[in-house]
């Protein structure tokens, strides 16, 4: 069949989002965006005030001392304080909120006595009941394992209502407690301050007892550790073959060097053995013109000149050609060798610069351990001095500056709950439209479906307002000016224009899967070709459906397989079928394979035939994914015609089948676009997309 041109495959979509498109999107899901957000208000709401129960804030200030008062003024290195930065702040913050502060104040408060945090003291419901018994049995355990367990429940509920901040450029720290009463906020409040000047009093006495004890053993140690680092490095100067920074820097420019020579010898023989590839496939070929012309050989070009010339022989000519592919491919042998020369020789010198670089590293390394080790020894020692001088100062470093009061309701914040909810219900119907729409794997216009299979959309063809298939055939006769009809005879067009020297005869329509609308385009350009007074053959190739019986009465019609099994003559018989208006061979039951018959010398001799008595043969196959028919009628046809159904055919099933076809080395003419529902296309924003409009067009019946 004549190879059809198929265009280069479009450039590649940027990555910028189209802002129309996505709001044409959220506009045809507006309906369901307004539902989800007068939803979500609607939960807000009565979340807000139904639900939530009001709680009240108070707030305790506590100031940072910024003076400290330390003898020895190092000594905060060991014991903490000294000047306050944002990193010492956080340390604070994240202090005033840790289990062991909160654990004090649940047990000097008795916060476990208290139902609001501690639930199993809250009037039960049915259904905390009911859970309860069914907890019981995996926290059964000594009565300790379970007030333990109390009381962590409580801490954590109590971390949930503290929150500590630093005031800005300023060394003031703010205490934030709320609960459901205004006087027990403010007795919360008050009371964590208290235990946190307390807790840093008592910080500092454990701190100096334990630095003490450290420093005397630490020092020890780090005495004895020195002097095996310091010998280590006696041993290990002796040993090893040492090898300067900056003779290694000259080896590492010379393997770098070295790898650059390979690379470039690489690429030349990459490039002589393709050239020697490619010539000795034209000297295969016999291409003695397209061999001098790939050499670029001034010799061979002379030698060709008196070849022609007669000069010399023909076998002269071709000894010439041998002799240089010799030549060429000795040269190609000789670049290898010397590729790998200079990788064997890369790679000695990359051994040899990573052993002198691991010996350098470790006398490098040694050399730090040592001085590391010799600081840190006389840094200690210097410390265990001071910190005897250290005792009996130890004060807090923050006292409380402003004690918490009752304050107001802070929450619920009821407008901004519902304008909230308002807002999250748009973005979750939004998103919810949005997510629908990726998830589309179809296609709704040509130019999808061209850009994503780079082939040609010869024509896209609205679906017929037709109730059932008999009333198709009706639709197209009684309005030859319909906008369907024209669409069909934009496909035609488009066929036999798509190869001006020969145009196809044989025209095959097939599609990825059934009910894509195929049969109905078959019939529809054949009705089409009908009208150029041209004489046209339809076949039904689909004989296992057997879909004609379903468009028109099929009784008196002519059987393929009467013909292909020679039970009937061609010329014994008329295939002309009134009710549509052209020549038909319709599919019948049979016990034999339908893939056996078409690939059959029978079915070829029978194609041959009908070319000599007919214009154009239109041939209705079965989809591609369910049987392999239309990959082995595709090798008769001079043009394939490869059906899509709009917003329905997905885009793995087009892949698919065009690959199936593409495996056999059949060649797409196009493919169409069918079953186009118009008014689908207005509401999802593609008014206009094709060229017509089935409101405003004053050139088609409507």
């Amino acid at each position: 069949m004549n190879q059809q041109f198929v265009p280069a495959p479009d450039a590649e979509p940027d990555d910028e989002i189209d802002l129309l498109a996505l709001l044409g999107t959220l506009w045809r899901g507006k309906w369901i965006v307004l539902m989800a957000a007068v939803l979500s208000m609607v939960l807000g709401g009565v979340y807000a005030f139904r639900l939530t129960v009001p709680l009240y804030p108070a707030t305790v200030t506590v100031a940072l001392n910024a003076q400290q008062q330390q003898v020895i003024t190092d000594i905060e290195s060991i014991l903490g304080g000294g000047a306050w930065d944002n990193v010492a702040i956080n340390t604070e913050l994240e202090v005033l909120r840790s289990r062991e502060l909160v654990g004090q104040l649940v047990d000097r408060l008795d916060l476990t006595s208290d139902p609001e945090f501690n639930a199993a003291l809250r009037v039960r419901t049915r259904f905390d009941n009911l859970r309860a018994a069914v907890l019981a049995p995996l926290q059964g355990g000594p009565a300790e394992e379970v007030t333990s367990s109390v009381r962590d429940e409580v801490i954590d509920t109590l971390l949930q209502r503290i929150s500590a901040t630093s005031v800005r450029s300023s060394l003031a720290l703010t205490i934030s407690v709320t609960t459901t009463e205004p006087a027990k906020s403010v007795r919360i409040a008050n009371a964590l301050a208290e235990i946190y000047i307390e807790n840093q009093i008592l910080v500092k006495l454990e701190a100096l007892t334990r630095a003490t004890a450290f420093l005397s053993t630490r020092t020890v140690e780090l005495r004895e550790n020195l002097e095996d680092v310091e010998g280590q490095l006696a041993a290990f100067s002796e040993q090893a073959e040492m090898i300067s920074p900056e003779v290694l820097v000259a080896q590492g420019i010379q393997l770098r060097e070295l790898r650059t020579r390979i690379r470039e010898q690489e690429v030349r023989a990459t490039d002589m053995r393709a050239r020697l590839e490619t010539l000795q496939m034209l000297q295969s070929q016999q291409d003695v013109e397209g061999f001098i012309l790939a050499a670029d050989e001034f010799r061979l070009t002379r030698s060709l000149t008196q070849f022609r010339n007669g000069r010399i022989s023909e076998a002269e000519l071709n000894a010439q050609l041998d002799d240089y592919l010799d030549q060429l491919a000795s040269d190609a042998l000789r670049n290898e060798q010397q590729v790998a020369a200079l990788e064997n020789a890369e790679q000695e010198l990359s051994a040899r610069i990573q052993r002198q670089s691991e010996e350098l590293i470790a006398l490098q390394q040694l050399e730090r351990e040592a001085e590391a080790a010799r600081l840190l020894y006389e840094n200690f020692f210097t410390r265990l001095q001071e910190t005897n001088v250290q005792q009996g100062l130890e004060v807090a470093d923050s006292r409380i500056i402003s004690e918490a009061v009752p304050r107001p309701a802070s929450s619920p914040r009821k407008t901004v709950i519902v304008a909230l909810s308002a807002l999250l219900g748009v973005m979750l119907g939004g998103g919810f439209v949005l997510l629908r729409e990726m998830r589309f794997a179809g296609f709704r216009t040509s130019d999808e479906l061209r850009q994503h299979t780079h082939r040609t959309v010869l024509a896209s063809v609205p679906v017929i307002p037709a109730k059932d298939r008999q009333a198709t055939l009706r639709y197209l006769s009684d309005k030859p000016n319909s906008i369907v009809a024209e669409a069909i005879r934009n496909l035609r067009t488009s066929v036999l224009m798509s190869d001006i020297d020969a145009p196809p005869r044989v025209i095959m329509i097939t599609s990825s899967v059934p009910g894509e609308g195929k049969t109905t385009l078959a019939l529809s350009l054949s009705r089409i070709m009908t009208g150029m007074g041209k004489k046209v053959l339809l076949i039904e190739a689909d004989i296992r459906r057997r879909t004609f019986k379903e468009y028109f009465d099929t009784d008196a019609s002519v059987s393929l397989l009467d013909l292909l099994l020679g039970n009937v003559k061609p010329e014994d018989v008329d295939p002309f079928v009134p009710d549509v208006g052209f020549d038909v061979l319709t599919g019948s039951k049979s016990d034999v394979n339908a893939t056996d018959l078409f690939t059959s010398e029978k079915f070829a001799s029978l194609m041959a035939d009908l070319r000599t008595g007919y214009d154009y043969i239109i041939i209705d196959t079965p989809p591609v994914l369910a049987v392999p028919d239309a990959r082995v009628i595709g090798s008769h046809a001079d043009a394939i015609i490869y059906g899509v159904a709009w917003d329905r055919t997905t885009k793995t099933q087009v892949r698919q089948g065009l690959d199936m076809l593409d495996s056999v080395g059949l060649t797409i003419t196009g493919l169409v676009l069918s079953q186009v529902d118009q008014r689908k296309m207005r509401a999802y924003g593609y008014g206009g997309q094709y060229g017509y409009d089935a409101d405003g067009s004053k050139y088609y019946d409507q």
